[in-house]
């Protein structure tokens, strides 16, 4: 873990690169480019907490981010590989209202299942598709450089256990269409 070499407390995420090198944690990136761009954040909550499709209680991480192109602002639920919301917004924009909106979009991605788990009558278990329908993101696989994670319904897939939940849809017509995080998926 690097620390941040401004503050030297928090630990640095962001390799900051003109004619030097800096390792920054997010809150000095944050006051960094606030005094350059003359834009100051707003204090938001550091977590939303929804319930989801099922009832179950998902804490989420909200992070802000100051960019001279926008402000960003991601909620990532903290497990390995869960949920990961964000949203954009021009550097004039309402603050509050953009984060009321992160919350909306952090509501309705997780209301909706997309995945079932069940088990054959021999005992072998299976993931199937609900409705025809899948939404996610994608992620790093550690064990495989050359396939990536799909994360569904907060859950991490491999590329293969996604390929035999799409065997079912043999002979169907599919399209594959790719959005920014920061985009609405509907």
């Amino acid at each position: 873990m690097n620390k941040c070499d401004r503050c030297r407390d928090r630990e640095a995420t962001i390799l900051f690169t003109d004619d030097w090198q800096e390792w920054l944690c997010n809150r000095c990136f944050n006051k960094m480019i606030s005094e350059e761009i003359g834009v100051t954040l707003e204090t938001m909550p550091e977590e939303i907490e929804v319930n989801d499709h099922s009832g179950t209680r998902r804490n989420f991480t909200v992070q802000q981010r100051l960019y001279p192109n926008g402000i960003f602002i991601d909620a990532t639920e903290g497990t390995e590989f869960g949920y990961q919301f964000a949203v954009h917004g021009e550097l004039e924009c309402n603050q509050t209202e953009l984060f009321e909106k992160l919350k909306d979009k952090v509501q309705r991605g997780v209301a909706k299942r997309f995945t079932k788990v069940g088990e054959y009558p021999g005992g072998q278990k299976y993931s199937a598709i609900i409705d025809d329908e899948v939404v996610g993101h994608i992620d790093y696989d550690e064990m495989s450089s050359s396939t990536p994670m799909i994360v569904i319904d907060g859950q991490p897939y491999t590329w293969e256990q996604l390929g035999e939940m799409v065997n079912s849809f043999e002979g169907f017509q599919f399209q594959m269409k790719f959005y920014d995080k920061t985009d609405d998926v509907e």
